[in-house]
């Protein structure tokens, strides 16, 4: 299928690579559909673009990239709507704002995505009960960057990883 874009121009985008997000994003429930793109195949940032809003994208990373320590707690209920609480049917990525002053960048670790790779379903999450917050700067270093990111090959990180992060309840 085509996904027209304001940023890359018309995406050619199998449909099974088409992301759903039952509930939306925060604040744009009415954008459903996403997809991942990025131009380099080995940069730790990738592109989620929406599919129902041309103008509509977001800067993803995973957070163990700069967060090893990065722990978040779900409810088994509330990943429902995503078909899996496998760890090695999930992966989770946060969004990134990128600020106007170079090299600063900061995560949404208080919003995380939980996306099932075997159903491609994914949803935000908001840990009211959590010490992270919506801009947590970034700490960009050097051997950070040009490390490829298990997103663009579409699989899972190993179970481990995934279970090191989140805890189920």
């Amino acid at each position: 299928m085509k996904v027209k874009t304001t940023r890359f121009g018309t995406l050619d985008v199998a449909e099974k690579d088409l992301m759903v997000f039952p509930e939306g994003l925060v604040g744009f429930a009415g954008n459903k559909r996403f997809v991942i793109y990025s131009k380099e195949n080995n940069h730790p940032f990738f592109w989620l673009q929406s599919a129902d809003d041309p103008k509509l994208a977001f800067v993803i990373c995973d957070p163990a990239m700069f967060f090893p320590d990065y722990r978040i707690s779900a409810r088994k209920s509330e990943l429902s709507t995503i078909g899996s609480t496998n760890p090695e049917d999930l992966i989770i990525c946060v969004l990134v704002s990128i600020s106007r002053e170079p090299f600063t960048m900061s995560a949404n670790l208080q919003g995380p995505l939980v996306i099932n790779t075997k159903n491609r379903r994914g949803k935000q999450l908001v840990l009211v009960e959590s010490n992270y917050g919506t801009r947590h700067p970034i700490p960009l270093k050097q051997e950070t960057m040009g490390v490829p990111h298990p997103l663009l090959a579409q699989r899972a990180r190993n179970s481990s990883s995934v279970e090191n992060c989140l805890v189920l309840t």
